[in-house]
């Protein structure tokens, strides 16, 4: 892997098959092609999150054939690496940074004020989420520098214009965030879904800043394209209609069945008294904790999260601890899921035609489903264009 002067590394992802002759030679007969052989290569491409905080508008405006709104503020992430986030705020502009990371304010600091935001701590402090923020804004242009106090961090950029939404994988990984119309959510699920349980949901329009241990680097995931990942290298994902779903890896070529336990017992009433004693709970209780550190601890390599394009993944470079990104459930959910085989998001379409199948013996043909689409509008001039 070559990096270029400007710190983008290599990212793009493609297949190229071709025929490359063998030529044998004789001292009496000119070259002559014996057999040919086909090549399979494959190359992979990283790209370093960039240091500023103007998104790729070049591409998107290609597609729009106009110019995008800029937002308010602007962060820019300093230092080799990046260790200082540089935040200019326009007047009356709102900044969320998590409490004690301001390092540094320039401009007329009469004209800020700073007070304590509390951002639903209930539900926040379930998950481990932090919700403590100090909300900063002034009436006139000021700058601030915000830090964090590990000192194997760096910060990446996101620039959200209201077409995608974000999800933030890691507990502690959004940092600060800015822009009115920019709206910030924990989310929770009681089925404990592997996209939404301990995750913060970002939506609408705005700038965040996320931190991640080590180096932070941006993948993006064309259509039709499958990207395994880690769960502790996730800082951040694009949601799309393709939600991540639980992978383990094949440990061998074969499929061994443990028996359960309460199998080998008797079905008499002793036993049944015995289950709904405390003792009881207290042992499968146990058993269960055991089972779920063996399987963060000793089995947690094998657990990974699938990716189905197009999506665009953030990605740190040191690991987190498993239990940052997952919760018990979630290893639970991954470790029972079929060895090298994605449990689907959604069920219920195979469930239906499975139940229509047996209710009737007449096949009715199902119109084709159109696939999701993305439309977004364009205000200028009086003028609304609807791509």
């Amino acid at each position: 892997m070559r990096r270029q002067a400007t710190s983008l590394w290599s990212c793009r992802a493609y297949t190229k098959i071709a025929l490359r002759p063998r030529i044998c030679t004789k001292l009496s007969l000119g070259p002559r092609i014996c057999n040919s052989e086909t090549i399979g290569r494959r190359y992979v491409r990283i790209y370093a999150t960039p240091s500023s905080t103007d998104p790729g508008m070049e591409e998107l405006d290609s597609e729009v054939g106009k110019e995008s709104v800029k937002p308010d503020a602007r962060f820019e992430v300093l230092g080799a690496p990046f260790s200082l986030l540089s935040v200019q705020l326009s007047p009356s502009q709102n900044l969320y940074t998590r409490r004690g990371t301001l390092v540094a304010l320039s401009g007329k600091a009469e004209n800020a004020v700073s007070t304590l935001s509390i951002l639903a701590p209930l539900t926040r402090a379930v998950l481990g989420i932090p919700f403590l923020y100090q909300k900063i804004s002034s009436t006139s242009p000021i700058t601030a520098l915000v830090s964090t106090k590990s000192p194997l961090t760096s910060f990446a950029t996101v620039h959200l214009d209201g077409r995608l939404d974000w999800i933030i994988a890691q507990r502690s990984a959004l940092l600060a965030w800015s822009g009115h119309g920019l709206h910030i959510s924990p989310r929770i699920n009681s089925r404990m879904s592997i996209a939404h349980w301990g995750t913060t949901h970002a939506t609408g329009r705005g700038l965040m800043a996320v931190v991640g241990k080590g180096q932070i680097y941006q993948i993006s995931i064309k259509a039709g394209e499958e990207y395994v990942v880690h769960p502790s290298n996730v800082v951040a994902y694009t949601m799309t209609q393709h939600l991540p779903t639980p992978y383990r890896f094949k440990a061998s070529t074969l499929r061994f069945q443990i028996p359960s336990i309460t199998s080998l017992f008797p079905d008499t009433r002793f036993f049944r008294e015995m289950r709904k004693s405390a003792f009881w709970k207290f042992l499968a209780n146990t058993g269960f904790t055991l089972r779920t550190w063996a399987r963060r601890s000793i089995w947690g390599d094998r657990l990974f999260l699938q990716f189905k394009g197009p999506t665009t993944l953030l990605l740190q470079s040191r690991a987190a601890p498993l239990s940052d990104s997952l919760t018990t459930r979630d290893i639970n959910e991954m470790a029972d899921s079929p060895a090298g085989v994605a449990r689907d998001a959604v069920s219920l379409d195979a469930k239906k035609v499975d139940e229509g199948s047996k209710s009737s013996t007449l096949t009715v043909p199902t119109p084709p489903r159109n696939p999701t689409t993305l439309k977004f509008a364009t205000v200028r001039s009086g003028k609304v264009d609807i791509k």
